[in-house]
């Protein structure tokens, strides 16, 4: 069944390419557009670019480019129907189920990341099914009730328990699914005993714990986190997260980001906390905009997926000597991007969220969140005074010259200058004093950033400040050298036609009008047949009509430029007069200079003359053309 297409057209006008591809590509604005590094090749130098505006991306290596639809079907591996259908779950867009069946799991069949979801989703519901429905998750569902976690909760998330037997192993056996992707999926863990069945050398990864699934940002399983159920076996971990596989990387990933996503985006705030039993205390207590790192510290993909999403970012860790460490180093990570209002939110008694809610009650803890925020210098100020005694010099000079390098970082002069007062405060000690030290420290940053630009570019955005300048370079050397002058000519005309209507309604009317090159003269054609349809030029949509890969990719290089202003008479003229006159003359020209060639070797002297002659007619032609122009 074919999707209508202003059923297409709404999906794709409902979804910013910029919040999918974030998902994947770490991005920087530099002028109109957001370059990364691209996800379909490896480089050195970011090639890869994202126009907000027009809705489409483009790689100026590998040349690949297109719409969300194309960036999704390209990322993934999935068919056309796959990827509308996932870019209607990310708007929103309840589809009928005619709709959703073309892209459904069961239609994935030429996927195999498709495969390999379709597997998790049917292993998230046989895990939810033995831990709600079984004898063998009555201890699991015991221990999540012990936690706070009522019945609505855990249905909500899906939680599962994995039982100490094979027991996906045999789940899947009978289900005849495809041994490469029972493989690749991570479910398993691979042991060769030469069996006949080669699904039998396959074991369960999961065995005897509560499996928590984590979800990409539309609410696909693609992993899971499984909490031993029995710790007193030391040697076993107590949290085993499944490995990365063809559809999950944990840099790129945060889990509940696909509940929290929509509150997210309302609020422009997120807050983050380090477990995933601590997003859903939080969650429970109606704090909504949850999320969690997968268990390591946060990545640069992941800050770059919540930047998109979010100005304000609340770090909600342990208040124990661990957590605030944790707090620490993710305060290192994020600050320098400069991307956050940032906070830190206090928790009472060295206690965990979890532990919070079930001490003094959800709406308490809420209040917490609300009100107890503090700024990243307030949460240094108390974090190097733990294990010190501020009574003592030598603890007093080593407090102080850490804050001090803290400040070197704060860019507000207000900020540095009240940081700067409660120390004075604090200690009795002159503020010019401080204020000479911190200048001096802030000297030394300098020094060190010049001598060795890359010396703290612990982040995407530092990085990025040291190639930024050359991106412009970067992008003209893939195009523009290619392209001879009637080449240039014919893209501008093109690409005025196709954004300009009058510039477009003038080429129509001139007669016996045909580009110089085929694969402009096509897209010259399916132009033709888009404006049957549709007034207003849809650089997105455009793409659509192009199946062709060449072509495709020509088209989104083209529709990536930036001409400055609108068309003018004479740039126009200009274009046309050389496509349709300046450059065939040229052409005839250079036949006549073959021929010329050719009669001087067979020494053919009338015929050469009159060579001559009609050479020196066109030659003429074209200086009369030049003189006029």
């Amino acid at each position: 069944m074919r999707i209508p297409p202003e059923l297409i057209d709404q999906v794709r006008s409902e979804v910013n390419i910029l919040d999918v591809v974030s998902q994947k590509v770490q991005l920087h604005k530099s002028g109109k557009n957001w370059f990364g590094f691209c996800p379909f090749h490896p480089e050195t130098t970011p090639s890869f670019s994202v126009n907000e505006q027009k809705q489409i991306f483009n790689c100026f290596s590998c040349h690949r480019g297109g719409n969300v639809f194309k960036f999704v079907m390209e990322t993934e591996g999935l068919t056309f129907p796959e990827a509308f259908q996932k870019v209607a779950e990310m708007s929103g867009i309840s589809l009928d189920s005619k709709y959703t069946q073309l892209g459904s799991l069961n239609a994935a069949e030429s996927s195999e990341n498709g495969k390999i979801i379709s597997l998790y989703a049917q292993a998230t519901q046989l895990y939810h099914h033995i831990l709600v429905n079984t004898e063998l998750g009555e201890e699991a569902l015991n221990y999540l009730h012990d936690r706070g976690l009522n019945d609505d909760m855990i249905n909500e998330f899906n939680l599962g328990f994995a039982p100490t037997t094979d027991i996906l192993k045999n789940f899947v056996k009978e289900k005849q699914i495809d041994y490469q992707v029972l493989r690749k999926s991570g479910l398993f863990v691979e042991r060769p005993l030469n069996a006949d069945d080669p699904v039998d050398n396959l074991n369960d990864r999961f065995k005897d714990r509560v499996m928590f699934p984590i979800n990409d940002a539309n609410g696909h399983p693609i992993a899971f986190s499984g909490r031993a159920l029995h710790t007193e076996d030391k040697t076993v971990p107590k949290y085993l997260n499944s490995p990365e596989t063809p559809i999950f990387n944990k840099r790129r990933v945060l889990f509940n980001l696909d509940k929290a996503k929509a509150t997210i985006r309302q609020t422009k705030s997120v807050i983050l906390f380090e477990g995933f039993m601590d997003v859903l205390a939080a969650y429970r207590a109606g704090v909504k905009n949850s999320v969690a790192s997968m268990g390591t510290s946060l990545t640069d993909e992941q800050i770059g997926i919540l930047a998109h999403q979010a100005r304000k970012l609340s770090i909600c860790y342990d208040g124990d000597d661990p957590g605030q460490n944790a707090t620490k180093r993710a305060l290192e990570i994020i600050r320098p991007s400069e991307r956050f209002d940032l906070e830190v939110i206090n928790l009472p008694d060295k206690l965990d969220p979890d532990e919070v809610v079930k001490k003094y009650g959800e709406e308490k803890f809420r209040e917490i969140v609300q009100n107890q925020h503090e700024t990243p210098l307030s949460f240094f100020m108390h974090f190097y005074a733990r294990n010190r005694n501020l009574e003592n010099e030598n603890d007093q000079l080593a407090y102080i010259s850490d804050i001090l390098k803290e400040l070197v970082t704060v860019k507000d002069p207000i900020e540095r200058d009240l940081y700067l007062n409660r120390l004075a405060s604090k200690f009795g000690v002159e503020y010019r004093n401080l204020e000479s030290q911190l200048q001096s420290l802030m000297a030394e940053q300098q020094t060190r950033e010049k001598t060795n630009p890359r010396a703290n570019a612990q982040t995407p955005e530092q990085e990025f400040a040291n190639y930024q300048k050359t991106i412009t370079t970067v992008t003209e050397s893939f195009e523009k050298p290619k392209y001879s002058r009637v080449e240039r000519a014919e893209r501008l005309l093109l690409y005025r036609m196709l954004h300009e209507r009058d510039v477009w309604f003038k080429v129509r009317e001139l007669e016996d009008f045909n580009f110089i090159h085929q694969s402009y003269q096509t897209l010259y054609l399916l132009a033709e047949e888009y404006f049957n349809h549709d007034e207003e030029f849809d650089d997105a949509k455009f793409l659509e009509m192009i199946s062709d890969d060449q072509l495709h990719s020509l088209a989104t290089e083209l529709l990536m430029e930036e001409y400055q202003g609108m068309a003018t008479d004479q740039e126009i003229e200009d274009c046309i007069s050389l496509i349709m006159n300046e450059y065939p003359l040229d052409e005839k020209i250079k036949r006549l200079d073959e021929k010329i060639k050719k009669a001087k070797r067979m020494n053919d002297s009338d015929n050469l003359m009159s060579l001559i002659m009609e050479k020196t007619n066109l030659l003429r032609q074209k200086d009369l053309m030049k003189s006029e122009n």
